[in-house]
């Protein structure tokens, strides 16, 4: 028997049945699942019942066979469950009860998420493409209320007619083949690491079988098997919007490849994955560091670029791999920055070619991120990799349709594959026209894009106060359990400012590589420290909290450097506005489920401040 659900069956059996009865099941329920149960729980459940017995009973002959179910728990959620699920053909009816008098935001968002994570994540739902319906039932409503976010809202007044329940139901064979339908929600990238090499899977979300990440892994693993046959040179680029899933490609394909190489050939290293984000590459080694794969610890397949230059660069060294997986291509160094004859592509390739003399073939894939340059000598970008082609030939090169540009003056074939164009970040919600709106402080867009956002579940919060910031976020741990939150700032704000403005005197945003795994993985919730951009580049938090520190802010219609920022660091770099809008671009991209945006009471903010209430931010009282 099912355990994931606090009662099931039909309307005419549940009133038969009466609220005192179906009051101690669900208490038992829960209890048995080890949650606290108090007075508010039964009071709310009363309340429920006799809202349903009043709307529904005057047509039970109609509605008698409608199966219903209270507190369906969702699975891997840590308790999360809504409160009725109407059981109809094609179609599952959320209802979020609550016993007040107002609709309130954090209700409406609730009810959001509900929705468009059982839409997201629940199988059977997805398979059979029934459509998911939220509705918030506010029993204590004497009058009707518009919809807010999509969301309509219920009364006695309007809940049949809005409801339009019709007489096409579920039978109970059905409602049980879907309670005991797999429900997978989206991992962090750290958690699906740690699944994918215990495991050897990503997670089972048919948004990911079915989508472009899986269609990018079967080209790639296709193009290196093909490519172990035909004995070639081959080279793939890889972009997608922001937050696709880049890592989770180049970290799949990594397992199944070296998976292939060890069980076939007994080969323990066939491909390595490579990337110059210190921090990524610490938290993701730091998450494998006692996981077994291939005989060997699974950090030995995750490198710094650096340690790999200094292990295979200007030696006669040869490595045991022949597939290299480059993240964040984009970020190459330049040959100023590598103090030497050779930019950071060159030097790839060079390795390649010893590689290719050693195996007889060599494939190296790179994943690129769009408008993330923060470090000095990668301003280059792309550029750098064309030029780097020119000069070693017999390459293979596939690249997405929108990088044409990039290699005008390169051999090339443009394959469609290449290109991940599903954001699965904030639950499969992308953000990047809302955040390339927010840069480009076109109002009339950036209101347009965060509606639609918010009303698939983002969560977005304005303050001017940092303790009511954290206190916002901390309480999402009642309904989120086990968040991961902390501090976000740009590296270019004041240390003194930010301390200034967080009231913590021993406030620091400097962090070594080294030390980024413990903060993602413990020490971020605690407020301590901050993480800039560098830090938090390729990962994510569910609700990070944006820090404005001076360095960057509206002022008269534009975003302006602070001058003491700008004479600090405008001659390290190119385009140094490029640099500061890529800066804030990473920090507002950070969110799974939401953020909150901590712009100081400080006049000089207003600005910032009003920009976003314009947009339609909500404030946190």
């Amino acid at each position: 028997m099912l355990d994931n659900y606090g009662w099931k069956g039909t309307i005419g059996e549940l009133f038969i049945m009466g609220e005192e009865r179906l009051v101690y099941i669900l208490e038992s329920f829960l209890v048995d699942h080890g949650f606290p149960v108090n007075k508010g729980h039964r009071d709310s459940w009363v309340d429920t019942y006799q809202f349903l017995y009043n709307a529904l009973s005057p047509c039970i002959e109609d509605l008698k066979d409608l199966y219903i179910i209270f507190e369906y728990m969702l699975p891997l959620e840590k308790g999360r469950r809504p409160d009725v699920l109407l059981m109809l053909e094609g179609r599952i009816i959320i209802l979020e009860f609550k016993g007040k008098n107002e609709v309130l935001l954090e209700d409406i968002e609730q009810t959001i998420g509900y929705r468009e994570d059982l839409t997201k994540f629940h199988h059977i739902t997805y398979e059979k493409n029934i459509n998911i319906d939220g509705y918030l039932v506010v029993t204590g409503l004497s009058n009707i209320q518009n919809g807010v976010r999509g969301i309509r809202v219920l009364s006695q007044d309007n809940f049949l007619h809005l409801l339009q329940l019709g007489h096409s139901f579920l039978n109970e064979e059905d409602v049980l083949e879907w309670l005991a339908s797999p429900y997978v929600p989206l991992p962090t990238v750290i958690n699906a690491t740690l699944d994918l090499f215990q495991y050897g899977e990503l997670p089972h979300i048919k948004n990911i079988e079915d989508g472009a990440i899986s269609k990018t892994v079967t080209y790639i693993k296709k193009n290196i098997y093909q490519n172990d046959i035909e004995g070639k040179k081959n080279i793939i680029f890889i972009s997608g919007v922001p937050g696709a899933g880049k890592t989770l490609v180049a970290l799949k394909t990594l397992y199944d490849f070296n998976s292939y190489q060890y069980r076939d050939f007994k080969n323990p290293l066939g491909a390595i994955y490579l990337s110059g984000n210190g921090p990524l590459v610490n938290v993701l080694q730091e998450q494998l560091q006692s996981t077994q794969f291939n005989g060997s610890v699974g950090k030995s397949f995750i490198k710094g670029v650096y340690a790999f230059k200094q292990e295979y660069l200007n030696n006669q060294k040869y490595p045991p791999f022949h597939c290299v997986f480059f993240d964040e291509a984009q970020r190459a160094w330049d040959q100023n920055k590598m103090g030497g004859q050779l930019s950071e592509p060159e030097g790839l390739l060079h390795v390649g070619e010893k590689i290719y003399q050693k195996h007889g073939s060599v494939t190296i894939v790179c994943f690129i991120g769009d408008g993330q340059t923060i470090h000095i000598g990668e301003e280059q970008g792309m550029s750098l990799w064309e030029n780097a082609l020119n000069n070693y030939s017999g390459w293979r090169v596939y690249i997405p349709q929108n990088y044409k540009n990039s290699f005008q003056n390169v051999h090339h074939r443009t394959v469609n594959e290449l290109f991940l164009d599903t954001s699965i970040r904030s639950n499969f919600i992308d953000t990047s026209n809302w955040i390339e709106a927010i840069l480009d402080l076109n109002l009339t867009k950036a209101k347009s894009e965060l509606g639609k956002v918010q009303e698939k579940g983002y969560i977005l919060r304005v303050s001017r106060t940092y303790e009511a910031s954290k206190r916002f976020i901390e309480s999402k741990k009642s309904e989120y359990q086990e968040i991961m939150y902390g501090l976000l700032v740009s590296s270019k704000a004041e240390q003194a400012q930010v301390s200034m403005f967080t009231e913590n005197p021993s406030f620091s945003s400097y962090m070594k590589d080294t030390e980024a795994g413990k903060w993602f993985l413990r020490e971020s919730r605690e407020w301590k420290i901050g993480a800039t951009e560098f830090v938090c580049q390729g990962l994510e938090l569910d609700f990070p909290l944006v820090c404005f520190g001076g360095d960057y802010s509206v002022q008269r219609g534009q975003w302006i450097i602070e001058p003491k920022v700008y004479r600090k660091h405008s001659h390290k770099f190119k385009d140094f506005e490029v640099i500061m809008q890529n800066i804030y671009r990473i920090l507002l991209s950070r969110a799974r489920r939401g953020m909150v945006l901590y712009i100081p009471s400080d006049p000089s903010f207003d600005d910032t401040y009003k920009f976003f209430i314009q947009m339609g931010a909500d404030e946190i009282n």
